[in-house]
């Protein structure tokens, strides 16, 4: 009886260790790839929604993001594109060297804040300001060579404002302020929207 009872235990010992092992299921590897800046204005659009898509990938335990700068020196290396969408064969090419399961690209196609409004004599300034922010892109699915997903995004927000507005809108808007400003914050609108769109492809 006591025999049974210790192989019972030792059986459930067992278990217990190896069904965490096997329940977890390997992360897949993502390669993102710097993304166009097709709408112009701010200079450091490209660096910016990049960036913001890779941490917001990493909120993903699931996933294992490769840095930024490892994506861009194995494509200056491979002699491709280093940024938008590229041709699959290049991107499978580095993905598979860098043992990415995933590649995703995209572009900017509008980053924009406009302002209407003015100022009138004893009234002041009044703005409405309007912030839009749209990406496209496209998911390689290395192993297979086939893109499994085009995920897009189109955020518009406004605000009021009644502080004096002279300019292009960019002359106020720095990398340190960024998400702070409506632009920033469609930015990042933009972001979760494009990232959860494209998570759904990734298996």
């Amino acid at each position: 009886m006591l025999k049974h009872a210790w192989t019972a235990i030792a059986v459930l010992l067992t278990l217990l260790l190896v069904w965490p092992a096997a329940a977890q299921t390997p992360r897949k590897t993502v390669m993102v790839v710097d993304f166009a800046d097709r709408a112009g204005g701010w200079t450091y659009t490209r660096e910016t929604v990049t960036q913001r898509v890779i941490s917001r990938l990493r909120d993903d335990a699931a996933l294992r993001v490769l840095p930024r700068e490892q994506v861009q020196d194995a494509l200056r290396q491979a002699r491709v594109e280093t940024f938008g969408m590229l041709d699959w064969e290049d991107a499978q090419k580095v993905a598979k060297s860098l043992g990415a399961d995933y590649a995703l690209m995209g572009e900017v196609t509008t980053f924009d804040q406009q302002y209407t409004g003015g100022c009138l004599p004893i009234v002041g300034c009044a703005y409405t300001v309007t912030a839009t922010v749209n990406l496209r892109g496209k998911i390689l699915d290395v192993a297979a060579g086939t893109f499994v997903a085009e995920p897009t995004a189109e955020i518009r927000k406004q605000q009021s404002s009644v502080s004096v507005w002279v300019g292009y809108w960019w002359g106020s808007v720095s990398v340190d302020n960024f998400d702070s400003q409506l632009i920033g914050k469609a930015t990042l609108e933009a972001v979760d929207d494009f990232v959860k769109k494209a998570r759904s492809a990734i298996k």
